[in-house]
């Protein structure tokens, strides 16, 4: 029966040559088979478009609501929005007709799909005030349409945890769909309420009531619902932990879903499988079908649906004003003075381009002149800045090359005053031993410190990065390092720091390994300038 109507449907397409009448063809055989294959509904859709310029604005508008639905079904809710926001466009160039009904639904529907409800009820409150106007004259068609609309609302109270007023709204739709024989709505709404019971665990009437909406569907050979309903059925035998059962509805129902095309059922079910698997010990298919969950939900609704949700209305809305504006322009104003206003648009836009011009190329030479007046600044800066280092450079030698000076002389009078004390007597020898043991003893704190404020000038920071790195170094232990860091020899260090070559060695093996330095080819020196 189904053939014969596509068949019958596609000869009449053939035989007409009325642009009108084909169009209806086309769009009557998709709408036909929306519930065998989406893609095959769309198909057909579009080769409506060509007509664009030739059908009635109402024929049009009900092709783009029907492109819009099908998309929404196929879970691309930017392009739903996009068409439908067109149909609504042309319906408004009339008075109000029934058909706008389902464009305001589908707006409602994306916005409940990106679960703003206060915006989805505000929606289907605008077409309910619509149907108050009686817009709909057959009461089989107005009962079809309450149905779809009361069960859509109950969709929202139960998103929103109001089940019990949901689950009312269900009911009166139920009502609604049996008087207008709406088996589709009619299976959808037991749907929902079946899956209120599953969500309160009462399992008997949510088994009852899924199997009467898959009867259904069977009987209109529905087969998005066919999908939909043996999901419900395989979530419900899982939380029953009947997995077995469970698996069988679900791989019925990818099935279903594949036939189709429905991406965003098919992502349900195979989360589903992959929860059934888990539950029956199956952990390597469970695991499988998370991988292809994964893969599909990523693919399906992304942060740009939101953003082209609202371009695509804002875009509506910006049309519709201009489309105002013009026409009340229109009506005020005379041809005359729509050029004259456009000349003087132009001149202005003229002197405005002048304009923009001059200050462009005055822009640019003020950022010439800055860049050059920058680059002086900078390079007298720099020239500034490396003879103050040069100067410190020579403060910091006269600096060491004073210690060393002052250590030589202390250490000559310290030797000559050894050989004197072997001339004195022994009772004078106390006292020349004491003023040896003063000079080398003697630690010119003044000095020490002026040289480290000198090197801190030329190497300013490598005291800081020394502590943060190391902080167990000894004060004698850093001044080592900067000897090093100074690149002086050992004997200059000796005679700065009067400690023997052995000593300074056995400082030296021990700063190594302070600094965690294991290997031997490593120089100390080189290392010390990379900190």
């Amino acid at each position: 029966m189904f053939s014969q109507n596509i068949d019958r449907l596609k000869l009449q397409y053939q035989k007409t040559t009325d642009p009108d009448k084909k169009a209806h063809l086309l769009l009557k055989t998709g709408r036909i088979l929306e519930k065998q294959s989406l893609d095959s509904a769309l198909f057909y859709y579009k080769k409506i478009l060509p007509y664009e310029k030739t059908v009635t604005d109402t024929l049009l508008a009900k092709v783009y609501s029907s492109i819009g639905n099908a998309y929404l079904l196929k879970g691309n809710i930017d392009v739903c929005l996009e068409y439908q926001l067109k149909a609504l466009k042309l319906f408004e160039r009339y008075p109000p007709q029934q058909d706008i009904v389902g464009v305001y639904n589908s707006i409602a529907l994306v916005y409940f799909y990106q679960t703003d409800f206060d915006k989805a009820l505000v929606k289907y409150n605008q077409l309910r005030a619509l149907l108050n106007k009686n817009i709909v004259k057959d009461p089989k068609k107005a009962h079809y349409i309450q149905g779809k609309l009361l069960n859509n609302i109950g969709i929202i109270y139960d998103n929103k945890h109001q089940e019990d007023l949901a689950l009312e709204y269900f009911m009166q739709a139920s009502t609604h769909s049996k008087k207008a024989k709406d088996n589709e709505n009619l299976s959808s709404v037991y749907s929902n309420m079946g899956i209120i019971y599953l969500k309160s665990k009462r399992y008997d009437l949510a088994e009852a009531i899924f199997i009467e909406a898959l009867n259904l569907r069977k009987k209109e050979n529905d087969i998005f619902g066919l999908c939909k309903s043996n999901y419900h059925l395989g979530r419900l035998y899982k939380e029953k932990k009947q997995f077995d059962k469970a698996k069988e509805y679900l791989l019925i129902g990818l099935k279903y879903a594949k036939q189709a095309n429905s991406s965003s059922t098919r992502a349900s079910i195979i989360e589903e499988l992959s929860l059934v698997m888990a539950g029956k010990g199956d952990y390597r298919n469970a695991y499988d079908y998370h991988v292809a969950y994964k893969s599909l939900s990523d693919s399906l609704f992304n942060k740009e649906n939101q953003q082209k949700i609202t371009q695509a209305e804002m875009q509506y809305k910006f049309d519709k004003e201009n489309q105002a504006a013009k026409i009340a322009q229109d009506q005020k104003e005379l041809v005359y003075t729509i050029i004259a206003v456009g000349l003087i648009l132009v001149i202005i836009i003229v002197v405005i381009m002048y304009r923009l011009q001059q200050t462009k190329a005055k822009i640019q030479q003020l950022a010439k002149e800055s860049a050059q007046l920058s680059n002086k600044e900078l390079s007298s800066r720099e020239d500034i800045l490396k003879r103050e280092l040069e100067f410190k450079n020579k403060e910091l030698t006269t600096n060491i090359m004073y210690l060393l000076k002052k250590n030589e002389f202390n250490t000559e009078i310290s030797n000559r005053l050894m050989e004197l004390k072997k001339q004195m007597k022994k009772s004078d020898q106390d006292v020349i031993q004491k003023i040896i043991l003063d000079i080398k003893n003697a630690q010119d704190d003044d000095i020490w410190k002026e040289f480290e404020v000198r090197f801190s000038q030329v190497y300013n920071d490598f005291y800081e990065r020394l502590n943060i790195k190391y902080p167990d170094l000894t004060l004698n232990e850093k001044r080592i390092c900067a000897f090093l860091r100074l690149n002086m020899t050992t004997k200059e260090i000796c005679a700065l720091t009067r400690q023997s070559y052995n000593s300074l060695n056995v400082a030296r093996a021990r700063l190594r390994k302070k600094l965690n330095i294991q290997n031997e080819e490593i120089n100390l020196v080189t290392f010390l300038e990379n900190i």
